[in-house]
This record gives C-alpha cells, sequence and structure tokens, in this order.
C-alpha cells in the first residue's frame, strides 16, 4: 500500500472512531429504551456502479448492510422505491441499497472500493433525441435590400407558306425586405414587340405579396395575392386578402410526424447502434437502465428498426421492433392551421386586379395520438356555407386510412355532400395507393360556380413493385360525371436498370376506355455519360401517330461552363430537329434555341437574372430566390468568398462580395479563402456563420487588422536580446505577440511609424520603429534594435 494510501486510511480510521460515535449517539436518540444500540459507520469508497465508476461517495454500514445518500441516489440514476425507508445519520437520509431491484455488492476495506450492482430495471430511463431539434439559432439582423429578378424572352416563328412572327415577353419579380418582412409584386408583359398580328401590348399584375415570419413560434403572415391552403377536402383558391397560420419549415428539420419510439434496456453503459431497414443511422452512447430512442429520422412508412446494443466487455443484446409512421400524420398534441379571408381572385394571368366575391375560410389539424390525427374545415361566402370534418389514421396491418365528409348549404340551389376514403399501404418494395371520393349534384366547393357541377364519383388505384433491378406498376382510374359519360383508364409502367451502368429503360401503355377512348404506348432508353454528358432515345405511339426522335445533351454543373442539346427524328408525321446553348454565369443566364420542320421554323433567345440594391451598392446575380449575403473585406480584392470549403465567388475592387443561395432561418458558414490574403492581413477568424431571414440580406463583415508584418529583433540597454516570453504591443493597439528566441518577435499591422511596448516580469521597455518601402506582402527582417528600459 501507498504512503498515501496508507495516510488516507489513518485519516478516515480517526473520522470513522468519530462517526462511530456520533452515529452511536443518534442511534441512542432514536433507539426505543430497553433494546441495545445499533452501531453505524460512514465509510467513504470509490464506488462502481454496474462497471461504471461514479467517484467517491460517503456510504453509512449498518449491521453489515449499506446505506447512501440521496445526492449518490439521483447521480446514478437509481429510482427509489415507495417502500424504501431511509434512516437519518447526522442529520442526512440514507437509504439501503438492498431495497433496489437486482442489490448486490462487494466491498474491499482495505483498498476502499465497492462494486455495486443492480438490475436495469432499478435506473431511471434514458432519452436519447436529436440535438439539432433542442437548438433554434438566432435570426441574424436583416440587411434592407431591393432586389429585382427578370426573365426575357425574344421569339421568332415562321409558318410554311406565312409571314414570320415576333414575340417579346417579359416577367419581372420586384422585391423589397427588411427586419418588418418581405414584400413582392411580380408582372407578365407580353407582345412588347407588337409582332403578333391582332394581339394587343399589355402587361398584367400577378401577384403582390407582404409575407411576416415569426419563426419562434413557427407562424407565417401574408397580406395581399395568396392562395388557400386546403385539407383532405377542398381546393387551393387564389385570393386577394390575409392569410395567417402554422408555418412549420420556418424551422428546419422540426419534424411534424410522430415518429416511432425505440426503446431497450442496458445492464451497463453501452454503446447503441440503430439500423432502419439494414442501414445504420445512428450510433449512440447509454449508460446503464432502460433507454429510449426519440426523433429518429428516416422512419417513414413501415419497416423494421433494430437496435444493437454492445456493453464494454462486448456483449451485444439485438432488439428488433417493426415500425409504422407516416408525414400525413400530426405529432400527438401538434397543430397545424390556417385561416384566410379575402376576395376571391378570377383570371389570374389574364387581369391586374380581377377580384370577386368576399369569403373566409379556416383548416385545422390536430395529432390526437400517435396513430390518429384530427382536421375540420369550414368555407363561408355570402350565400353558401360549407363544413366538413375528416381524419387520418394509422390502422392494423400497416395501413393508413384517410376519410373525409363535408357538407355545403347555398342559399340558390339546395344542400349537398361530399366524401372521400383512401387507403395507402408501402413495402419495402412496393407501395399500394387506393383512393376514392363522390359528391352530391348540389354539392359546392370556395372557387366554383353554380354553374359548375361536381364530379359525381371517382375512383383511382395504383400499385408499385420492385424486383431487383425491375420496376412495375399498374394505375387504374374512373371518372364518373353529372353531365358527360364515365370515363376508365388503365396504365401500366416498367423500368429496368442495366447492370454495371447507369442506363435505365423506361416504358408505359395507357388504355382509355369510354368516349374519346384511345391507347398510347411509350419506350424511352437513357444512357448518362461522362462529364455531365446525358443521351436518350424515345418512341411512343398516340393516336395512330408514332414519334421516333433522340436526344444529346451536356447540362453544366459550375457557373461559367456552358451546356448544349441537340435533339432530332420525326415527330407529328414529320422530321423535326432543335438545337439549344445555354450559359449560366454569376451575374445571370442567357440561352438560345432553335427548331426547324418542314411546316415551322423557331428561334428563341432568352435571359434571365436578378439584382440587388443592398449597403449602398448594386449587385448583379442569377436570380434571387433565396437569402443571400453582402461580404465586406475592405481593402482586399480578389479574396474568395464561400459556404464552407466552396468558393462561391470572390471580392471585389473595394473588398465586397455578394453572396447568394443561403438557406434561410438555418446556419450559414460564410468562409474566406485563406490562401488568397496576403500575409499581412490579420482576421480574428476567417468565418462566420449567418442566420438570414426569408428572402432577406445579411451583411458579413470581416474586419481586418491591416497594415505590414515584419520579424522585429530586439535588445536591451546592456545588449542582450529581450527574453522570450516577452509580450510586444504597437501603442494604440490591443493585440499583443510573444518574443520568441533571440528576442524576436513576429508583429502584423505595422505603419510606416510605429511605437512598441514591450514587457515582462521584472522589466519594460520601448522602441521606435520606422519601415522601409517594400512591397505590401513582404515580410521585413529589421534589427536588432535598442529597446530602451522604461521605468
Amino acid at each position: 500500500m501507498s504512503f498515501a494510501r496508507v495516510c488516507t486510511a489513518m485519516a478516515l480510521a480517526v473520522i470513522q472512531t468519530l462517526a462511530t460515535g456520533a452515529g452511536a449517539q443518534a442511534t441512542r436518540a432514536e433507539t426505543p429504551a430497553g433494546t441495545a444500540p445499533v452501531q453505524d459507520r460512514i465509510v467513504p469508497l470509490e464506488a462502481t456502479v454496474n462497471g461504471d465508476r461514479v467517484g467517491t461517495w460517503p456510504f453509512v454500514e449498518r449491521q453489515g448492510a449499506l446505506f447512501a445518500g440521496a445526492d449518490a441516489i439521483e447521480e446514478w440514476r437509481l429510482r427509489r422505491p415507495a417502500d424504501s425507508v431511509p434512516i437519518r445519520v447526522r442529520g442526512k437520509d440514507f437509504h439501503p441499497l438492498s431495497a433496489f431491484a437486482g442489490y448486490s455488492a462487494r466491498v474491499n476495506y482495505a483498498t476502499l472500493t465497492v462494486e455495486l450492482s443492480f438490475s436495469p430495471d432499478a435506473f431511471t430511463g434514458t432519452r436519447l433525441v436529436l440535438e439539432r431539434e433542442l437548438q433554434r439559432p438566432q435570426a441574424s439582423p436583416v440587411l434592407p435590400t431591393v432586389f429585382l429578378n427578370y426573365d426575357l424572352n425574344l421569339q421568332r416563328s415562321a409558318s410554311r407558306g406565312g409571314p414570320g412572327v415576333t414575340d417579346l415577353g417579359a416577367l419581372l419579380e420586384l422585391g423589397v425586405s427588411g427586419p418588418w418582412g418581405v414584400f413582392t409584386t411580380s408582372e407578365v408583359g407580353r407582345n412588347l414587340s407588337g409582332g403578333l398580328p391582332g394581339q394587343p401590348t399589355q402587361a398584367v399584375r400577378l401577384e403582390s405579396t407582404f409575407t411576416h415570419h415569426l419563426p419562434a413560434r413557427n407562424l407565417s403572415l401574408r397580406l395581399g395575392d395568396s392562395s388557400t391552403r386546403p385539407g383532405l377536402w377542398g381546393r387551393s383558391v387564389y385570393f386577394g386578402g390575409v392569410q395567417f397560420g402554422t408555418n412549420y419549415a420556418l424551422t428546419p428539420g422540426f419534424i411534424t410526424q410522430p415518429l416511432p419510439l425505440l426503446s431497450g434496456v442496458s445492464a451497463a453503459p453501452s454503446t447503441v447502434e440503430l439500423y432502419v431497414n439494414d442501414v445504420l443511422r445512428k450510433v449512440s452512447q447509454v449508460p446503464a437502465g432502460p433507454f429510449v430512442v426519440d426523433n429518429t429520422l428516416g422512419l417513414t412508412g413501415s419497416g423494421e428498426a433494430r437496435l444493437v446494443v454492445r456493453d464494454v466487455l462486448g456483449r451485444e443484446v439485438v432488439v428488433v421492433q417493426p415500425f409504422f409512421t407516416s408525414v400525413q400524420l400530426l405529432a400527438p398534441g401538434l397543430d397545424d392551421w390556417s385561416v384566410e379571408t379575402g376576395l376571391v381572385r378570377e383570371n389570374l394571368g389574364l387581369a391586374s386586379a380581377d377580384y370577386g366575391q368576399r369569403f373566409a375560410a379556416g383548416t385545422w389539424r390536430r395529432g390526437l395520438t400517435q396513430w390518429l390525427t384530427l382536421e375540420g374545415r369550414t368555407e363561408w361566402t355570402r350565400g353558401q356555407r360549407t363544413l366538413g370534418a375528416g381524419a387520418i389514421a394509422a390502422a392494423p396491418g400497416d395501413l393508413l386510412v384517410r376519410g373525409a365528409v363535408a357538407r355545403s348549404m347555398n342559399d340558390r340551389i339546395g344542400d349537398g355532400g361530399f366524401w372521400l376514403l383512401a387507403l395507402e399501404r408501402q413495402w419495402l418494395q412496393a407501395a399500394l395507393t387506393v383512393q376514392a371520393s363522390g359528391a352530391s349534384r348540389d354539392y359546392r366547393e370556395l372557387g366554383v360556380s353554380d354553374l359548375q357541377l361536381p364530379t359525381r364519383a371517382q375512383l383511382a388505384a395504383n400499385l408499385t413493385r420492385q424486383f431487383g433491378n425491375v420496376s412495375l406498376g399498374a394505375g387504374f382510374a374512373r371518372i364518373e360525371r353529372y353531365d358527360q359519360p364515365g370515363v376508365t383508364t388503365l396504365g401500366f409502367n416498367f423500368g429496368y436498370r442495366f447492370e454495371n451502368s447507369p442506363a435505365t429503360l423506361n416504358g408505359n401503355l395507357s388504355k382509355v376506355l369510354g368516349q374519346g377512348g384511345g391507347t398510347s404506348l411509350g419506350v424511352t432508353l437513357q444512357v448518362p455519360l461522362d462529364r455531365q454528358r446525358f443521351t436518350s432515345l424515345a418512341v411512343s405511339s398516340h393516336g395512330g401517330v408514332q414519334d421516333v426522335y433522340a436526344t444529346a445533351a451536356r447540362f453544366p454543373s459550375e457557373p461559367g461552363e456552358l451546356g448544349w442539346r441537340v435533339l432530332g427524328g420525326r415527330l407529328n408525321e414529320e422530321a423535326h430537329a432543335e438545337a439549344g446553348l445555354d450559359y449560366a454565369g454569376s451575374h445571370g443566364r442567357v440561352y438560345s434555341d432553335v427548331s426547324a420542320s418542314p411546316s415551322q421554323q423557331s428561334l428563341r433567345l432568352g435571359a434571365s437574372g436578378g439584382m440587388a440594391l443592398a449597403a449602398g451598392r448594386a449587385f448583379f446575380s442569377r436570380r434571387i430566390e433565396e437569402s443571400f449575403a453582402v461580404v465586406s473585406l475592405k481593402g482586399y480584392p480578389g479574396v474568395g468568398v464561400g459556404l464552407g470549403s466552396t468558393v462561391m465567388t470572390q471580392t471585389d475592387s473595394d473588398g465586397i462580395a455578394f453572396l447568394p443561395y443561403l438557406s434561410s432561418y438555418q446556419a450559414n458558414q460564410v468562409r474566406l479563402n485563406a490562401q488568397d490574403l496576403p500575409i499581412s492581413a490579420e482576421l480574428d477568424s476567417i468565418e462566420h456563420v449567418v442566420v438570414p431571414s426569408w428572402r432577406s440580406a445579411v451583411l458579413v463583415d470581416f474586419p481586418v487588422r491591416s497594415g505590414r508584418a515584419a520579424l522585429v529583433r530586439m535588445q536591451q540597454d546592456d545588449g542582450e536580446p529581450v527574453p522570450a516570453g516577452a509580450q510586444v504591443r504597437i501603442e494604440g493597439q490591443k493585440e499583443e505577440v510573444y518574443v520568441g528566441r533571440r528576442g524576436e518577435a513576429f508583429v502584423t499591422g505595422l505603419q510606416p511609424a510605429n511605437r512598441l511596448d514591450v514587457h515582462w516580469s521584472g522589466g519594460r521597455c520601448s522602441l521606435a520603429l520606422a519601415l522601409p518601402p517594400a512591397a505590401n506582402d513582404d515580410v521585413l527582417r529589421i534589427g536588432p534594435l535598442p529597446c530602451r528600459s522604461v521605468r
């Protein structure tokens, strides 16, 4: 036994003697008269619980039984039995370890250690969750911005025997973003050149919308033009007004569906590997006791989850659990809702402001249990009310069942009803969907006029199956209307993926039974090549017309590459050829294509892109559909800027860069390319993490401690070098550097004239430093210079 352990043992002996006396006194105070006093000993022991070292804890030994304090019980995650009666020693409660399930102990008083063992059921459960779902990044300040997106298209067409026509069209979107939200308005221009005979030149407003998000509460407010959110029944209708509701996309990674709780038990600290359909999804560390794996991504549809529990001794326990879930279900207690009110919009794209009847609508969905989600929806217009309810349930046999009923009350045509029932089943290699719905003659929904009859009944079914490299599918649809004969459609499709090749062969056959029936057949061979090239051959037959054509194309993978495509063959019973070029750069996209056949020739030219006004500057880019950043590195042109390790742009002559394609409400790592920075540039960090708002800009400023760099050699008054470890600071700056061997220090941020302050334990000196002329990127070697002592 080592000297330290001997000293520890002697000290513990003294403590035990004192504790024994104190414990005896405490016991005698609680012991009835006429009984022998109970002797208690307080013994500090280094404890191991189910093979896991948990540190040194005080134990009470009473007549051979061990008792542990409440803090130790909580630390070890033991669940106290309801019938456990603690003893009180020296003002603290100690619980009998024998009351816990599976208890056993091996005490070694010579080494002051104890090995405790309990049944896994004695521990509280451990819940494993995804950390990213528990953290919401704070949105960065919004940089006020005005942006513009444009699409221009010029087409010249000439038919055989007729005059040529020219058509110029444009699609514009103007947006303004700030801390208060985003306002966008779009407009389309037709026949701007006046080259289409008999058609006027016109500009039509499409949508004007103000959007304000509340990401902390997953809510969105829209004022202006929008569309309603349908539920199990109803349709999406364009309108002008107000829309307010939940928007879980504001929290990336937020899982709305109920996820299976995969559980297991570990007898000792273990590693848990989660396999979903034989694919490893997650590896976690768990302590002894029961555990639950929650919020597991990748569990969609039906399948099998396998938990492999491996303890420190290499022993494995495998737990297999089947699961079933769907993105159509909501997690228990989760609500998804939307309310809309305003005027129904008609003739969108044809008229700038054609608004009709006033309406109000609302949809509410709630996850009631893991397997049941309820829904309610109502619509109101002057003269009509519609009310309905629905449910989505996970039924036995891994079936997903959707059902809904609705009733409309129209003051002019009377009451009507609607019903819907659908079944879905997914296997690992197959999927089946069946849906049936029907409506009475007088049923009406929002956006449907009184003169428009509903569909009387419709039935649709689809089955797909995978057999290795072969996939097969079959579909059936039957539609019955009140004013037209019924139509039945049968469809079959197949796909084949070649061995050791990316080539695929796909085919489809469809047959329409009833009025206007016919048969169509198509087969397509697709062969991807290297360098982003692609070829295909297609053969089809429909209405007695056979088409055969081949295509070759190259898709650019990076900005600045040229894409192209060619097509040749026979279409619509005549020879046909097409060719096109496509170039996408950092400032926009331009394209052109030409097509020719005996009956018609056409030439098309187009351009698209975006522009933004932010931070007092104008930036040109491709279409601005996402969030973006303005990066400032003043005084340093030509420095690469990107997201993560991908360089996407460079700073201009003023050190400013425009960085598009940022993900809203997510952490984006804006990074500088360190290889492009001169050695004289000193930055606190070459990476900033920003969280932009939706379609908004953020300012990413990289402050640079500019100046030149020099290796300065300094010596004291007696000629000895300044001691290593001394700290050097440029007068007027906060940054300090350390002196190395031979009194040398690498100092950055130097100006033409400088004063250096040097200090160390027991000494201080100062010197003036004037830099000789040289290139900014040259590292100067200066010295030795005298550093005069300072009191």
